[in-house]
């Protein structure tokens, strides 16, 4: 009696720890049944299903997206898979043609891609295959039949429903070994062609399904009929008597009609001399070398397999020439002046014109002079002449041209006349008004610019040489082929000092125009303002910031300008001899000046000087500086995301819009810009990002889910930071 008290006691307690021990465990897992796709037919094992109709029902938890995935069982070949919406009562037809007759294969269904959430895997088996059949085999037993062509048909039927082949054959008969015609189709028919006249044939037809099953050979008999001369030909293109045919290019149609469905070979002739076609099985032909408004007869024989004939003959009219289209002048534009100094040609141009009956079009050019012509030529194939002007055109007259376009049967068409003026060209004038002024005194250290004017009578692109030089008699070309009347120049002259210059002008026709010497005199108050003296970077600095670098120099004084504000800075920077104006500046009046450059490149070596104006026009410069900017540096990556990492956000519809934004920063103070990649997907395949100069960015989601998403930060010079894959979850209230 104790025993069995101890007995229970412990029964008890093993009992209660192991109730405890499945309601821990149970609710550490996921409930499974309810969160993945459940199979419902065919049911697991089911065999003896027809393999060309297999239907696969199931339902999934989610209205996502859902792959269906059937393989073969013994060798785990995918034959079929197909993505759907999910839900309640999901049926997918396996396509005809991808399942085997008497094989066991498995299924089941997963969320797409992710087998992590998926239903069982159940197995079906197919049933064996079945032998088509066939019947009802036509002609069989008769006769009279046509040679030329015969149709032979059968009936067919397949319990599986397989798309079945055909394998057909005729023999003659009492000449069973050696067929005279054969074939293979996917349809119960077949056409058989070129047999014999009077004779009896024996034809066979044998059904075969994809998986090798064949039908019983079956054979009938049949004899063809005597032959028959062709009954007709009827003409297609023109119609018997039809009236304004084209001429040109014709394509004549024609079809003849036999009773014993031969393949018919024609002969043509035209007018009963122009033998177009002979013996030819061609049913169509184009006949060029018509003229127009003529009548033709069209003779076509017919003539079959055995050489019976039959010839008919048609009649047709061609149209009336209509001329071609009007030409349009190009070249020389009209009422033009032409210069005999710039060419030794005149090229004539006018458009390529079509002709409405198809035509070959030619060309009349003639040219006119007070109404006489002065030249003609005709035929011009092309659409432009060239002419040689010497010793046809004159000097100072007008002419008058104009082009006919002409087809070969007289008619023409003529464009618009257009004019032009012939003329010699015209020297320019010789340069005056110069700047500085001749023999002007007392100037700065500094001359801006030269400057002076030339006029071409005719109009013509002037070009200029500039001499410069302390002595007259021995100048120096300062710059050439100028095509505009201003030389700039940053050149420093010596004071006390007499200048001497010219400039010569052309018109590339006639010879160079030079104009007289001039003459400015430099200042001999020699009072330049002292050289600003560079203070940094320092001269071939290494590692130099690309943004927003600092150039700094002591200020310069001046005796002649009391207040330094007026003083002007020139900052130029660049390569050795590319150094541009970077800056100007004024009103400083400390000791020291600087300036901030942006916008350099990294791994680069400028260049940089200051140059300074006093209030009297003398300039001085600084020495040359140079400096080399550091590497580019990628940026940061990427950080403190909003929605942040892991997070849920609860929405009470769908498609919802929310904003993603991050934190990001350069190490060189570059501009950034940022792809944003998000997809329910951690692989952003495919997937197309948005771009954007700033640190957030809208985005419409159209469905509750997880989704991920990743911030690439790129700046100007070739940096790229990508940051880590963040995701959250959008939950529907």
């Amino acid at each position: 009696m104790v025993y069995t008290k101890i007995f229970s006691w412990k029964a008890t307690k093993f009992f209660f720890v192991t109730f405890v021990l499945w309601v821990i465990l149970s609710s550490c897992v996921n409930p499974s049944t309810s969160k993945k796709p459940e199979l419902l037919s065919p049911r697991n094992n089911e065999n003896n299903l027809n393999f060309n109709s297999v239907k696969l029902i199931f339902n999934t938890p989610t209205s996502g997206e859902y792959e269906v995935i059937v393989r073969e069982n013994g060798t785990g070949v995918t034959v079929f898979t197909q993505v759907v919406s999910g839900g309640q009562g999901i049926q997918v037809d396996v396509p005809k043609g991808r399942l085997k007759p008497n094989t066991t294969y498995r299924w089941y269904v997963r969320l797409k891609e992710n087998d992590s959430i998926a239903s069982e895997y159940w197995n079906f088996t197919t049933k064996e295959n079945s032998l088509p059949t066939i019947g009802n085999l036509k002609p069989d037993n008769t006769s009279g039949h046509p040679f030329g062509a015969l149709a032979l048909t059968w009936d067919a039927s397949d319990s599986d429903n397989d798309d079945l082949t055909f394998y057909v054959k005729v023999y003659e008969l009492g000449k069973e070994t050696t067929p005279v015609f054969e074939t293979t189709v996917a349809t119960n028919s077949a056409v058989v062609k070129d047999l014999k006249q009077l004779t009896s044939y024996k034809w066979t037809v044998q059904a075969v399904d994809p998986w090798g099953g064949k039908s019983s050979l079956l054979s009938a008999t049949f004899t063809t009929k005597q032959n028959e001369a062709p009954d007709r030909v009827e003409l297609l293109n023109p119609r018997d008597g039809e009236r304004d045919v084209k001429f040109n290019n014709l394509t004549l149609k024609w079809q003849g009609y036999d009773r014993d469905y031969e393949d018919l070979k024609y002969s043509i002739s035209l007018n009963d001399s122009q033998n177009l076609l002979s013996n030819s099985t061609y049913t169509e032909f184009t006949v060029t070398g018509l003229k127009p408004s003529v009548t033709y007869k069209l003779t076509i024989t017919a003539i079959d397999k055995y050489g019976e004939t039959k010839t008919q003959s048609f009649y047709f009219t061609t149209r009336a020439n209509t001329s071609p289209d009007k030409p349009t002048l190009f070249a020389p534009e009209n009422k033009v002046k032409l210069n005999f100094a710039k060419t030794s040609s005149v090229n004539f141009q006018w458009s390529s014109v079509s002709d409405p009956d198809e035509d070959t079009v030619s060309y009349e050019f003639v040219l006119l002079s007070e109404n006489k012509v002065v030249l003609r030529k005709s035929p011009v194939l092309g659409n432009n002449i060239n002419l040689n002007i010497s010793g046809v055109l004159e000097v100072g007259k007008s002419y008058t041209w104009y082009v006919l376009a002409k087809d070969p049967h007289g008619g023409s068409t003529k464009s618009d006349e257009f004019t032009f003026t012939t003329y010699r060209n015209n020297p320019p004038t010789v340069p005056k008004s110069p700047y500085p002024s001749d023999k002007a005194e007392n100037l700065p250290n500094r001359i801006p610019k030269f400057s002076w004017v030339s006029e071409d009578p005719d109009g013509d692109p002037l070009t200029y040489d500039i001499y410069l030089g302390e002595n007259r008699d021995n100048l120096q070309l300062l710059a050439s082929g100028l095509t505009t009347n201003v030389f700039e120049t940053r050149r420093l002259f010596e004071f006390g000092k007499t200048y001497y210059w010219k400039v010569v002008v052309s018109d590339g026709y006639n010879p160079p125009v030079e104009g007289p010497i001039w003459s400015f005199k430099i200042t001999d108050q020699d009072y330049p303002p002292t050289a600003p003296e560079l203070l940094s970077p320092p001269n071939n600095s290494k590692n130099t910031n690309f943004n927003n670098v600092t150039l700094r120099w002591r200020a310069s004084t001046d005796r002649e300008t009391t207040d330094p504000a007026l003083l002007v800075y020139y900052l130029y920077i660049g390569q050795p001899d590319q150094m541009t104006l970077y800056a100007t500046i004024t009103g400083q009046t400390g000791p020291e000046i600087s300036q901030v450059v942006t916008g350099l490149s990294p791994i680069k070596t400028y260049y940089w000087r200051v140059e300074i104006k006093d209030t009297f026009g003398n300039y001085a410069y600084s020495t040359t500086w140079n400096f080399t900017t550091k590497p580019n540096e990628a940026p940061d990556f990427p950080s403190n995301p909003n929605p942040a990492d892991e997070s849920v956000i609860s929405s009470p519809s769908t498609p919802t819009t929310i904003t993603l934004s991050w934190g990001c920063s350069d190490p060189d103070g570059d501009s950034l810009t940022y792809e944003i990649y998000i997809a329910k997907t951690n692989d952003f395949n495919g997937v197309d990002p948005i771009r954007t100069s700033q640190k957030s960015a809208q985005v419409t989601l159209n469905e509750p889910g997880v989704y991920y998403w990743r911030v690439v930060a790129k700046d100007s010079h070739g940096g790229v930071a990508e940051g880590k894959v963040w995701k959250f979850e959008l939950k529907a209230q």
